[in-house]
């Protein structure tokens, strides 16, 4: 895993001071990005993340997949519930942080073990550093994230009190995704218009200051491809690990 050496971390500094985010394409080598694409394609351990009756739940997606008729239609109707009323996504993930820091990761996934290294390098913790002119910010944590036809996440600002965290970033490694098949990350003025949004991509790398309102739009229900990308957030301070 190494940085592009076509990155300019100075012009990258300058748009984030101007908008509070900046989407960076091509910001890993072409070698590192096209492993890293190979080894999300093929990674088999995802859990479904969703909220069920206001609480965080860890699915199978298998199982969720092979529901009849009616279970389907209660679950769907359940998630969608919550998505009226508030806070809600629905998405396939891989708790990288978790799994890196159990010791896990480095045997059932060891190219996404390398990726949380570099992530945690001074490399990529310096671009960082100058990205958001903030000196204090001591690690990255991550999950990988798949989204599949159906899949979203709802309007909210990443900011949450004791999290220390400086900035979301999100490490997109989609290839050859349609703009009309949603699964977009957007960005909403005072009026609640999307001003902004950024379509997946391969190797790009998007990165917003917290608190910023975004959302990841829903993905069409005819898409059979999957938005795969890397996600976290930039914090101040030590890792405090599990």
């Amino acid at each position: 895993m190494r940085l592009s050496t076509q990155l300019k971390p100075a012009d990258v500094a300058a748009r984030m001071a101007a908008d509070r985010r900046v989407r960076v394409p091509g910001i890993l080598a072409p070698g590192a990005a096209k492993q890293l694409a190979k080894a999300l394609e093929e990674l088999a351990l995802w859990s479904l993340q969703t909220r069920i009756k206001g609480k965080h739940a860890d699915l199978d997606p298998a199982g969720i997949d092979a529901l009849e008729f009616a279970q389907k239609a209660a679950f769907n109707e359940e998630v969608g519930r919550q998505a009226r009323e508030g806070f809600q996504y629905l998405f396939d993930s891989y708790p990288l942080y978790d799994r890196w820091h159990a010791g896990s990761a480095q045997t059932e996934a060891p190219m996404l073990a390398k990726l949380f290294e570099f992530l945690n390098g001074e490399d990529f913790l310096g671009f960082a550093r100058t990205m958001l002119n903030d000196w204090d910010i001591g690690f990255a944590d991550a999950q990988v994230t798949r989204y599949r036809a159906g899949h979203f996440l709802t309007q909210h600002d990443d900011n949450i009190d004791g999290k220390n965290r400086v900035a979301a970033y999100v490490l997109n490694m989609t290839p050859d995704w349609r703009p009309d098949w949603g699964g977009q990350l957007q960005f909403y003025d005072a009026d609640g218009h999307v001003e902004a949004a950024y379509r997946p991509t391969s190797n790009a790398l998007s990165v917003l200051r917290v608190p910023t309102e975004h959302a990841v739009s829903v993905v069409a229900p005819y898409v059979t491809s999957a938005r795969y990308a890397v996600t976290g957030w930039l914090r101040r301070g030590d890792d405090p690990g599990l």
